[in-house]
């Protein structure tokens, strides 16, 4: 009962099983049905999502290593380099004494205004450590290419820590002290990092400067290694140091993948 219509094709015009997924899946995405497909996927193959997330995340910090890789040699300002680890919390999520450390604010105002509404300090970054009880980190970028000693030594055998690195330093230290008295302690902060378990605690400093490569003789290299050592805050850390942990995070979530 009822119209029947036949269709007459020859045996190039059958779709086979493979070109019709990719023709369904295609056509799916360009009549932007993207989240209704994720949805179904979600559901159905709950393991196959998840491993197309890994697999994107991993693509997205692969291209952040290159891009880090490929900086490291051009004259960027430390307002650049502020912007790519704002777009890349991941590289600093590691923490260095291995504590997870997650951004709370970029350029926070740590306090130090006087009566007349100037003098207030901003470090680039207010990160807190994740736990059960979280405490504030302040962050410092400078650039790749300042310089970490001088070019003339203070004495023989003795290299001269640079006006750079010396200054970086104490603009942390300082920033620090003023977040621990000032600014931590204003009511609105510290109700918002009361509610949210984060105190502050004498907060540690990360300094972010330089490169290792300028250490090309053994005086230099001891002179910027003992000070970096027998400073205990904050942390001194160099851009290839920092590229280098962020190349095992990513080498290390592709094995994982991989598994």
């Amino acid at each position: 009962m009822g119209d029947i219509k036949w269709v007459n094709v020859n045996s190039e015009g059958i779709i086979r099983t493979d070109s019709t997924t990719a023709e369904m899946v295609n056509q799916l995405l360009e009549e932007n049905l993207t989240e209704e497909v994720w949805e179904i996927l979600s559901q159905r193959e709950p393991d196959l999502t998840t491993r197309l997330s890994y697999a994107r995340i991993q693509t997205e910090r692969k291209q952040a290593l290159e891009e880090f890789e490929q900086n490291l040699n051009m004259t960027r300002d430390e307002r650049w380099w502020q912007n790519f680890f704002e777009a890349n919390p991941w590289i600093f999520g590691y923490g260095l004494r291995y504590q997870f450390l997650k951004t709370v604010e970029t350029q926070p105002y740590a306090g130090g205004k006087n009566v007349s509404g100037s003098g207030g300090q901003n470090p680039d970054f207010l990160e807190r450590t994740e736990g059960e009880r979280r405490f504030t980190v302040l962050v410092e970028i400078k650039r790749p290419d300042a310089r970490l000693v001088e070019a003339k030594n203070y004495r023989n055998g003795v290299a001269q820590i640079s006006k750079e690195l010396v200054g970086g330093v104490s603009q942390l230290q300082v920033n620090c002290r003023t977040w621990d008295l000032d600014g931590s302690r204003t009511e609105s902060n510290r109700e918002r990092f009361t509610d949210d378990l984060t105190y502050t605690v004498q907060p540690r400093g990360i300094l972010v400067i330089g490169r290792l490569g300028q250490l090309s003789r053994i005086d230099v290299r001891n002179t910027f290694e003992l000070y970096r050592r027998n400073t205990s805050n904050p942390e001194i850390i160099t851009f290839d140091e920092l590229y280098e942990r962020a190349r095992y995070i990513v080498d290390s979530t592709k094995s994982d993948s991989k598994e």
